[in-house]
């Protein structure tokens, strides 16, 4: 593209067939994007072709894909902990401390939560200082603790004793 610079191109489809290039202009620095279908024997493919190779339009291809991937990936986790479904550990501004208190004294229901408390004892268990503590006799109470608390009390004197 005459007056401008290129910057990337990609194809835009699976078949690879159409390419969408990116040209910088150069007296204002605007940004343009070129339909290109890639064809032997097109004039815009084949110029196309003097500023990228076919295997750089490949690899262009896959990490378009992959950065488009990855900015939808963190848009889902953006909207998600705005909506509180995800909670952030780290943020000391988020209601994840609320979340567990909720889930801790809340009254268990075994049939309800039979589900989250085996899975919250799997996570216990992952844990360093349960995972390498030696006393059984504790380990076997976590396995058979039958709420959330429990577990957390049996958990904390693991803890303690390490």
């Amino acid at each position: 593209m005459q007056g401008h610079k290129f910057l990337n191109a990609y194809f835009t489809d699976e078949e690879r067939t159409i390419v969408e290039s990116l040209w910088e202009e150069e007296s204002t620095g605007i940004v343009r994007e070129e339909i290109i279908e890639a064809k032997d024997g097109d004039a815009a493919w084949e110029d196309l072709l003097t500023y990228i190779d076919i295997d750089t339009l490949h690899e262009m291809t896959f990490k378009h894909i992959r950065d488009l991937d990855n900015m939808y990936k963190d848009q889902v986790i953006a909207i998600a902990k705005e909506r509180g479904m995800v909670y952030d550990i780290d943020a000391i501004n988020t209601d994840i401390y609320k979340a567990i208190a909720s889930s801790l004294f809340k009254p268990f229901d075994p049939e309800e939560d039979k589900e989250k408390l085996f899975l919250y004892k799997l996570q216990l268990f992952e844990e360093d200082h349960i995972k390498n503590n030696t006393n059984k006799s504790q380990k076997t109470r976590l396995r058979k603790a039958k709420t959330l608390l429990e577990a957390t009390r049996i958990a904390i004197e693991l803890y303690e004793n390490t």
